[in-house]
């Protein structure tokens, strides 16, 4: 068998080993961030914050953060578009809501006079 023959042999596993390693080293870091996108997501959902409150930057920034090589690119891209979109949508009107009335709501029953177990039209006793 000739050195050279042997020189290689002895080489490519080494060769082998650094390219595992520099593929090992290479992390998919878009799972993390979108991780924690999610995690502030559902806080202010929880508490209820509207889209358009700057509470929901943080959000965003963790969203564009996800690298364009990243399996999790996709996702944070639809999220980030859906998130943007809900910020510039105008909120629809309130329900039950009238002109001339301020802050359009309508008047509670202890305005009108009645208990909350009242309705209207039973004067009789529920008979």
């Amino acid at each position: 068998m000739s050195p050279i023959y042997r020189s290689r042999r002895a080489v490519m596993p080494l060769v082998l080993g650094v390219l595992l390693t520099l593929g090992a080293c290479k992390q998919d870091k878009g799972p993390e961030q979108l991780a924690r996108a999610e995690v502030k997501h559902a806080e202010l959902v929880e508490r209820g914050v509207p889209p358009k409150d700057p509470a929901w930057d943080a959000v965003i920034a963790e969203l564009e953060k996800v690298p364009p090589d990243s399996k999790s690119f996709a996702e944070a891209q639809r999220r980030l578009s859906r998130l943007k979109e809900l910020r510039t949508t105008p909120l629809p009107r309130r329900p039950l809501s009238r002109p001339g009335v301020p802050e359009g709501g309508s008047h509670s029953l202890d305005e009108q006079g009645l208990h909350p177990h009242d309705h209207p039209g039973e004067t009789d006793g529920g008979r």
